[in-house]
């Protein structure tokens, strides 16, 4: 199932910052810090189960093993029993593990912000084209005050104008209808 992308993008925002808290922790040797990140792995798990992303939720549970089977007492790497120094065994295994998740994040954010931003490239262009050729003016765009009167606007015009129709086509590949709305009216609010 598709997921807003805009809501997606915030979601994906709060784990990052969430991460970020679990670095303070670790950069202060908290003694939280194990339950923290504990946490932290279990939450980004479910997200990934939810949206049914196999590929970083096996990613997590790799993370999530290796640090288990550190505090069994076995060096993941080595497969061997670890005699001494397990701790720091421990910490440099977790902050593998941060480093690892930072990157998940970050890609996967940097993903949907592309989604958006070329979502939004194309349909200021649209816009601006619709503005010069007279569809557009600055009435019927402070007009377009809400979500809805925007929903209703572009669906009026979708039957009107196969370019158009054919940009919906092309947007809806990535985006849901609710996506291109909440863009639109970031566009419309940068012409007023």
């Amino acid at each position: 199932m598709q997921e807003l992308v805009h809501h997606s993008r915030q979601t994906l925002e709060l784990h990052l910052d969430q991460l970020n808290k679990v670095q303070e922790l670790y950069l202060s040797k908290s003694f939280d810090f194990d339950a923290h990140f504990d946490a932290f792995l279990h939450s980004l798990l479910d997200y990934f189960k939810a949206k049914g992303n196999t590929t970083y939720e096996s990613e997590v549970l790799k993370i999530m093993s290796m640090i288990s089977t550190v505090k069994r007492g076995f060096n993941p790497v080595k497969l061997e029993k670890v005699n001494f120094g397990k701790r720091d065994l421990v910490s440099g295994f977790s902050f593998s593990g941060i480093e690892n998740i930072h990157g998940l994040l970050t890609d996967l954010l940097s993903k949907e912000q592309r989604k958006l931003d070329e979502a939004e490239e194309l349909l200021s262009g649209l816009m601006i084209s619709m503005y010069q050729n007279g569809i557009l003016d600055d009435a019927k765009i402070k007009d377009l005050n809400s979500i809805v009167k925007i929903e209703t606007f572009w669906n009026q015009l979708l039957p009107q104008n196969t370019t158009i129709a054919g940009i919906n086509k092309k947007l809806r590949l990535t985006l849901l209808g609710e996506d291109i709305y909440l863009i639109l009216e970031k566009i419309y609010t940068k012409l007023l």
